[in-house]
């Protein structure tokens, strides 16, 4: 599926008519489709849409929307208390969503969403191990840690936390972040015009330039998962072959990789597994007997 092209970055301002009388950007025109004046023609609404879309999970930054509509409220019509209003709105109602899918459809909705991630082998065991750990206090800071974004308030839903403390929760982490978006735009106010000010001044080239940079990143990322894929091809076992290998009383050490989390949820374990999550891997890992075929399975 192809999401188009979405003008955030490109900008093209000249010295002209003044956005608002007494503005500090004084003698700049906005034309063109920038960020600026998207937010400034469709206003809260589409502020409102683009951090629930980010909730959903769909690849919209809307931090730096908020950060935007912050540092340059006045010249956008816009009130603090509605940026963070309708913010806050937004992001709730998309991790309410899938609080509740989570909470109907368990593991599976875990699942596809770490599929969608840029590194979906490892996703559901780091998340659970995350969230195993530090329990609900993950939503406090899963806004800021992308892919925990997206995954936690399902995993809430899953481990059937009541709605009242996944609210609770969760609109604290929301207003933690929501408000750091605030703040810094308040902080960085002309330092935001001058971004605005320099990426016009390059147009199209500096979104070439990010554009290039950004799919320069994911190449790496997908050869680098493919160079993994090919050393777990060469050495995979599949668990038909471990149970038949076991059965004949080979003498196999089986790791059980699974967070803790994950190790309660399903209460299945291959007989004789030693349990190591994967965050205490690089303090247990001596306990896996030398001299021996090791097996390793996770989630």
């Amino acid at each position: 599926m192809s999401w188009g092209y979405l003008p955030v970055l490109d900008l093209a301002l000249t010295r002209g008519q003044d956005l608002r009388a007494g503005s500090p950007l004084s003698g700049v025109h906005i034309r063109g489709r920038g960020v600026i004046q998207v937010l400034r023609h469709f206003g809260y609404p589409f502020l409102f849409l683009v951090v629930l879309a980010e909730s959903l999970g769909l690849p919209v930054p809307s931090f730096p929307f908020i950060l935007v509509s912050a540092a340059l409220a006045a010249e956008l019509h816009f009130r603090l208390a509605g940026v963070v209003t309708l913010s806050a709105l937004a992001a709730f109602a998309g991790d309410a969503f899938w609080y509740f899918l989570g909470r109907r459809r368990g593991r599976s909705i875990l699942r596809k969403l770490c599929a969608l991630s840029l590194n979906p082998d490892s996703c559901v065991s780091r998340t659970e191990d995350f969230f195993g750990r530090n329990g609900l206090k993950t939503l406090l800071v899963a806004k800021f840690i992308p892919g925990l974004n997206a995954v936690s308030p399902p995993l809430a839903g899953m481990l059937k936390t009541t709605f009242a403390r996944f609210t609770l929760f969760d609109l604290g982490g929301i207003g933690l972040w929501v408000m750091s978006a605030v703040l810094l735009g308040l902080g960085f106010r002309t330092e935001v015009q001058w971004l605005i000010e320099w990426l016009a001044a390059f147009g199209r080239t500096s979104v070439l330039i990010l554009a290039v940079l950004l799919a320069g990143w994911f190449l790496l990322k997908a050869v680098d998962r493919r160079r993994f894929f090919h050393l777990l091809e060469r050495s995979r076992i599949s668990p038909q072959t471990l149970k038949e290998r076991l059965d004949r009383g080979e003498n196999l050490v089986v790791v059980d990789l699974r967070s803790d989390l994950a190790y309660r949820q399903e209460g299945l374990k291959v007989r004789g597994a030693i349990h190591i999550p994967p965050g205490e891997f690089e303090l247990r890992y001596r306990e896996i007997p030398k001299g021996r075929p090791v097996v390793m399975y996770c989630t």
